[in-house]
């Protein structure tokens, strides 16, 4: 506990630095911990860093010299010259096996979809104050696929919400209501990630995403849905990159969104969008992600805005938060209410292989691109 604690301090320290200091520039959150950035002085005047235990890669510190001599471009703590996109210098020596490339996690998780929207068909219009809260876990993982820099990424989750059960199981409705609502994700598919240090600008990924839901929604549905998700991106620098991102569903399912039981059943599917993103990554080893994004029906969505995040708190754990919400095409008053949806979600990160710290917007070689489905990035219509 106290050591989380203290690189949460250690993380405020770095940003009261840089927000207030004019010495800002002096220092750099690297493996884990807060050093002096480096100055480019004769080598005859570089002495032995004190800071860099024995447990560090001696790799790194190899570089870290070649900066403080002046002799090489900082490549993210790797050796190697990297000049045909291929050496050391690229991270191959870093990328590792699968389980190098796994990450677990377990968090909160609070949304509103399109299944919250028609507490009663009997009201003049549909209307809603309902929404989920839950707790999910899940694992995505990033796979070599022979020497090519294309790799396969494979991902899922599950999510338990209203641990009470909704509170229709009484009569006239026939709804146990103290069932759990379940949901499951899975993703899969293929990517390549940039490789700014070494000139590679360019990252994308495409994956299909499968959603399956129990208990979803006031009438407790099951529901099973489809879509493919696509992002491509271009770094800019080591610190930003700017791209697209967006999603095409695959099928559709049926549904009851009203009550009483016995009304007709809804056609619903995942929402077409498409979004353009900007990518930052923090000093201190942390990236955020801010999106903002159109769908393919302007009467029930206008447009969302969306943000993801990480910080890390040491070389294998990171703090997660992401959040996204859908302006509804209709006015104000309880139609726009009704088509509302969001996604607000936080938790902890457990990298297998100790990737949690980001050098550079292109992220850990080797770790999965996409993030796997949620309720976010996976938004239902009718």
């Amino acid at each position: 506990m106290l050591k989380i604690v203290f690189h949460f301090f250690v993380l405020g320290v770095t940003v009261l630095v840089a927000a207030n200091s004019s010495q800002a520039a002096s220092f750099e959150y690297l493996y884990g911990q807060l050093r002096p950035t480096t100055e480019v002085v004769p080598a005859s005047a570089a002495e032995p860093l004190a800071w860099v235990e024995e447990s560090d890669d001696q790799v790194a510190l190899a570089s870290f010299f070649d900066r403080v001599s002046g002799g090489g471009k900082d490549d993210g703590g790797k050796d190697g010259d990297g000049k045909d996109g291929k050496g050391k210098g690229c991270g191959d020596e870093c990328v590792g096996n699968w389980r190098d490339n796994t990450e677990v996690w377990i968090g909160g998780d609070a949304y509103k979809s399109i299944g919250d929207m028609g507490i009663a068909g009997f009201a003049p219009t549909p209307y809603t104050n309902g929404n989920s809260f839950g707790a999910v876990t899940g694992f995505n993982t990033g796979l070599a696929l022979g020497d090519s820099r294309v790799r396969a990424q494979v991902g899922a989750s599950y999510g338990a919400y209203d641990f009470k059960g909704r509170n229709l199981g009484q009569a006239p409705f026939g709804i146990k209501g103290d069932s759990l609502e379940q949901q499951v994700y899975v993703t899969f598919g293929l990517y390549k990630r940039s490789d700014v240090c070494c000139d590679e600008r360019l990252s994308w990924g495409v994956v299909y995403d499968y959603f399956s839901g129990h208990q979803w929604g006031w009438a407790a549905n099951e529901v099973s849905l489809g879509q493919f998700r696509g992002i491509a991106g271009y770094a800019i620098n080591e610190c930003n990159e700017l791209g697209v991102w967006g999603t095409m569903n695959t099928n559709d399912d049926s549904v009851a969104l009203t009550f009483p039981i016995g009304a007709a059943n809804t056609t619903v599917r995942a929402m077409n969008q498409m979004n353009a993103y900007w990518r930052h990554n923090w000093a201190f080893g942390g990236n955020s992600m801010m999106y903002i994004g159109a769908f393919d029906q302007a009467d029930v969505a206008s447009w969302q805005l969306g943000m993801l995040n990480t910080a890390p708190l040491g070389h294998s754990v990171s703090l997660y938060g992401n959040f996204n919400y859908v302006v509804p095409g209709a006015a104000t008053g309880i139609f726009g209410a009704a088509e509302e949806q969001w996604n607000a979600s936080v938790g902890l990160v457990y990298y297998l292989g100790g990737k949690a710290v980001s050098s550079t917007v292109s992220g850990n070689q080797g770790l999965a691109l996409l993030p796997v489905a949620n309720n976010g990035s996976f938004l239902i219509t009718n």
